[in-house]
């Protein structure tokens, strides 16, 4: 009759040896890998050290503050502060900001075998906007826009939506990445490591918005509508100026 202990070693022996093998077959394929044209420049991609390590996830912003520097932590300047006006008599505060490109929020300047495949391009401007405090993350995210005149070039433009922040990353990187002349298996890694650095961002309704203002400097505001349960607040203008 076997007994427990018998039974116990066979299966830390089984494990280990199940181990052992996973171990040897995911050897043979990074060997494999390395040899496929493109890949050292992955692996080389891989190894960019990004300026945000976010060990958990993150809870919503608390503070004018904690906003700013939230905000700046992702590489975004901040602009003034602003005020939501709403009928159940609270006020509650936010922050807008903005980055130009060639700029990737997260990572910085974002280029795999020579080719920059940045969130923000130049002449680009991605707008961020953080609410302090718990509001909606889900649903329709089109209640704040973007207003920018460039007192360089007079162009401008006025109600451009912004969508959710980390959407809004990824999807433009991923873009970046599909259409430039770089093999497939090279842009799988690096979006799963954007996913990672922007993990940061809470999920309080931050949002953010790309926009093509051309070279110069570009005046900003940021303004619009946040939802927190059955309340909508509206957000006055988050002033700024950026350079592009």
């Amino acid at each position: 009759m076997t007994s427990l202990a018998d039974r116990g070693r066979r299966s830390v022996t089984g494990i280990a040896q199940q181990s052992t093998a996973l171990v040897g077959r995911a050897a043979a394929s990074a060997t494999d890998a390395l040899a496929v044209p493109g890949a050292r420049a992955l692996a080389t991609a891989r190894t960019f050290t990004s300026p945000i390590q976010a060990q958990s996830a993150p809870v919503p912003v608390d503070g004018v503050e904690a906003a700013n520097r939230l905000l700046r932590q992702l590489g975004i300047t901040t602009f003034t502060p602003t005020v939501g006006l709403s009928t159940d008599l609270t006020f509650p505060v936010a922050v807008g900001g903005a980055v130009a490109g060639p700029y990737t929020p997260g990572i910085g300047n974002l280029t795999i075998a020579n080719v920059s495949v940045n969130a923000v391009r130049g002449g680009e401007i991605l707008y961020g906007f953080l609410p302090v405090g718990v509001f909606a993350d889900f649903g329709d995210k089109s209640g704040v826009h973007v207003a920018w005149l460039n007192v360089t070039t007079l162009r401008g433009g006025l109600g451009a939506p912004l969508g959710g922040l980390t959407d809004t990353v990824i999807d433009a990187v991923s873009k970046r990445v599909k259409s430039a002349p770089i093999p497939p298996v090279m842009y799988a890694g690096t979006v799963s490591r954007l996913k990672r650095a922007l993990r940061v961002i809470p999920s309080n309704g931050v949002r953010g918005g790309l926009v093509d203002t051309g070279q110069g400097v570009v005046v900003c505001a940021v303004y619009g509508t946040v939802r927190r349960g059955r309340t909508s607040y509206f957000f006055l203008p988050s002033i700024g100026v950026t350079r592009a």
